[in-house]
Parts: C-alpha cells; structure tokens; sequence
C-alpha cells in the first residue's frame, strides 16, 4: 500500500492531459449509464444499499486523506473545517443518505453538480498527484461519489424538482456563500474560493480583483445552476401522465 502515498506520483497530473480525459469521460459515462438503468435501481433494497455504501465510502476516504495530510504536516483547521463547497457536499450528503433526508439533498442538488463538475473540469487538488496514488483516487472518488448519490434520487424518482425548488437552493447558497464569507474575511482565508479563485484561473483574478471576482463567481453558479436544470431536469424527470380529456361527444353511450 505504500505506492498509494508515495511523492513519485506528485505534481505528474496533467490539466486536460489524457488521464484527464480519461477520468471526465469516464464520469459522464457512469452519470449516463445510471440514468438508463434508474427503473432497476429504483427497489428499497437497492436504495438502502446504495445510500449506506455511499456514505461508508465518503467518510472512510475522507478519514484516511484527514489522517495523511496530518502525517505530513499535522493538523490544520483549515483543512478539517468543512467550509468549502465540496467539503459541505461531503457531509452533507452523508447525513442525508444515513438518515434519508429527500428535502436536504433537494436543496443541495445543484450544489452538487456545480461543485463536481468545477472541480473535474478545473482540478484543484493542492499537489497535482497522478495515478496511482491516495490523493488522485481520493480527490476524484469523492466528488463523483456525493454527485451521484444526489442524481441517485432524482433519478429514481424520490422526489420532484421544479424550478422554484430550483430558485430556493440559489437562496440557500447565496445566504451560505455570504456567511462563509464573512468568515473569509475575518479569518484571511480562501474558503469557497469567494476571495479569490483558484490559481487555475489566476487571470480572472487580475482583471477582476476582489469583490468583482466574487460576484463574477457567484453569477456563474447561477448559470451553471441553470445548465444543471437543462440537462438533467426539464422535460426528463419534471412530466407527469396526463389523463387524456375526454370530449362528451366521445363518451360511449350504452342504450341498451
């Protein structure tokens, strides 16, 4: 086991290189295929396996990722507190899969798809591990495993999303965003990039410093919510059968 950890592996990823390409395809791959087998996955006995296992799953990685990072350099609050978008996503999903909560993952939904996608699009892992070490599985691992769990139920029908429920988690995020914020600015750091955005994208930075890039951010989540609508909401999960209206000169008459 200790390949899994060792510092060959460090700084080898590649933005957009082939393994990263790889891992994109594969994930849309996985998000598809779930969606043509929703109507076998929809039995309580699956549901129950699959929320357990995802949840066990979560925390056993974020556990050993928690312990690892503090064999190298101990522990920093920072990295514990679960302030960051992704990081609430976590547990927030493991609380809600342990004990069913259909009107917390509701709300979090697009939350989810906006942190996972950003994150495999524009990789932010701290060291850019590479295949096949802890760090690359963990960082990858995590945000497919708390996507899919919210797919999961709106896949299989446990609940309905309209776009008011749609308006609602942009509320509930945009009241997050500026609480963490406020924390951002009294602690001096960068929790939800609100501050400041990934190095990835350093040069948005500079053409918009602070607060410009923190509403650009915001603004963009939006959008993204709404992309997330698009694709996986409108007119696949939101249609309801409708009992064909009857005109009374189509009613059969019996006179007999």
């Amino acid at each position: 086991m200790g390949f899994l950890f060792d510092d060959r592996y460090a700084r080898d990823f590649e933005l957009f290189g082939w393994l990263h390409i790889l891992v994109l395809g594969s994930a849309v791959g996985s998000l598809v295929a779930l969606y043509y087998l929703r109507d076998r996955v929809k039995a309580p006995a699956i549901g129950r396996i699959f929320r357990y296992s995802v949840a066990t799953l979560i925390v056993v990685l974020e556990a050993v990722y928690q312990f690892w990072m503090a064999s190298l350099h101990g522990w920093r609050w920072a990295e514990v507190a679960p302030l960051g978008l992704c990081s609430m996503m976590e547990w927030i999903t493991v609380v809600a899969l342990v004990l069913d909560l259909k009107s917390v993952l509701k709300v979090v939904l697009p939350w989810a798809f906006v942190g996972a996608s950003l994150s495999f699009i524009v990789v932010n892992m701290g060291t850019s591990y590479t295949f096949p070490h802890f760090r690359f599985f963990h960082y990858f691992a995590i945000h497919w495993l708390f996507l899919v769990a919210n797919l999961f139920y709106l896949y299989t029908g446990r609940f309905r999303y309209t776009y008011r429920d749609l308006m609602r988690s942009s509320l509930w995020l945009g009241g997050v965003c500026l609480a963490v914020l406020a924390i951002d600015l009294a602690v001096d750091q960068n929790f939800m990039f609100l501050v400041s955005l990934p190095e990835e994208l350093d040069f948005v930075n500079e053409v918009l410093p602070f607060p410009a890039n923190t509403l650009t951010l915001m603004l963009g989540v939006f959008l993204l919510f709404n992309v997330f609508y698009l694709l996986f909401v409108i007119k696949r999960f939101n249609a309801q059968p409708r009992a064909a209206a009857i005109r009374p000169d189509q009613m059969a008459v019996d006179r007999t």
